[in-house]
């Protein structure tokens, strides 16, 4: 059944941890992802990356114990107390919930971990990281995001659906996280003043970003077939219109990409300066950020009709 479209306190605590579990599996992925294949070598550029992986991380790891603190406050009906109670977590321990939770606290202290072991690596460093540097960061954070894509199995809409849709639904969270995690990575590398290599740099960049969101389209495609049967729902339900709103912050975030492949990477040179293409990639990130707050309440307080 649908839930109402306002959210209680304890909801919109859920909402604000979604938040933050989104942004730290995208930008621990799409960072290990963007600095293996962009990377521009600088130290520093990989430091910051790292640095924000492991804030992103450890601020995600509370945010899963509190997500389940929340859901105990939301079944008590009561405040802090209610969140605390002992009895009922150990209850929700033998759910589904306390899976997922399990799972995404693997996840995210597998993410702390590298973050924290590749960031110590670099301090002792006598030359700027290698291309195996990269691809074992990549890997291992891999691993942490798998452990994180698991957890979908024991919560949310989809978790009630087919192995397809569940798989379509894996598929458009990591190319997601692949791209909008890219973006602080890709905000540091073009801080340059070499315009030529930042250029070519972009265009690799754009030339993959092609299939990504190709391949993010159609599998949030499958997922809107299956979470909503006729275009009025769209409008008729608190769901509908939530998606709606979805997918117009969607087409922003492909207009601005478009905007940066086809005007502002091929005026680099002509303007000597990065300078439009950061403002651009900014506003790209908070288009990005607006969508995953709009996807952790479509997760959390409002529901498909037929669930």
């Amino acid at each position: 059944m649908p839930m109402s479209a306002i959210p209680s306190s304890w909801e919109l605590a859920s909402v604000v941890c979604k938040l933050l579990m989104y942004l730290g599996a995208a930008s621990s992925l799409g960072g290990a992802f963007c600095l293996f294949m962009y990377g521009d070598g600088r130290r520093a550029t990989v430091q910051r990356v790292l640095l924000l992986q492991l804030f992103g991380a450890l601020l995600s790891l509370q945010a899963v114990v509190i997500n389940f603190l929340a859901q105990i406050g939301l079944i008590n009906n009561a405040g802090v107390g209610g969140a605390l109670d002992w009895t009922m977590a150990q209850i929700l321990m033998d759910t589904p919930l306390g899976d997922l939770s399990l799972y995404r606290l693997l996840g995210f202290a597998v993410l702390i971990c590298s973050a924290g072991f590749f960031y110590r690596r670099t301090l002792v460093m006598n030359q700027a990281p290698g291309r195996f540097f990269y691809l074992n960061l990549l890997r291992i954070n891999a691993i942490g995001f798998m452990l994180l894509l698991w957890a979908f199995r024991f919560g949310g809409h989809v978790s009630v659906l087919t192995a397809p849709v569940q798989l379509a639904l894996a598929v458009h969270f990591t190319v997601f996280a692949l791209w909008i995690g890219s973006l602080y990575p890709l905000l540091l590398i073009s801080a340059t003043d070499n315009l030529t290599e930042l250029q070519l740099t972009l265009n690799r960049f754009s030339s993959h970003a092609i299939v990504i969101v190709m391949v993010l389209l159609i599998a949030g495609g499958v997922l809107a077939v299956n979470l909503v049967h006729s275009l009025t729902e769209l409008i008729s339900t608190a769901y509908g219109r939530a998606l709606a709103y979805k997918l117009l912050l969607v087409l922003a975030l492909l207009g601005i990409a478009a905007l940066n492949k086809f005007k502002l990477v091929p005026a680099l040179l002509l303007l000597r300066s990065s300078a439009k293409f950061r403002h651009s990639v900014r506003i790209e990130m908070l288009v990005a950020s607006l969508l995953l707050v709009l996807t952790a309440y479509l997760s959390t307080v409002v529901g498909p009709m037929m669930h």
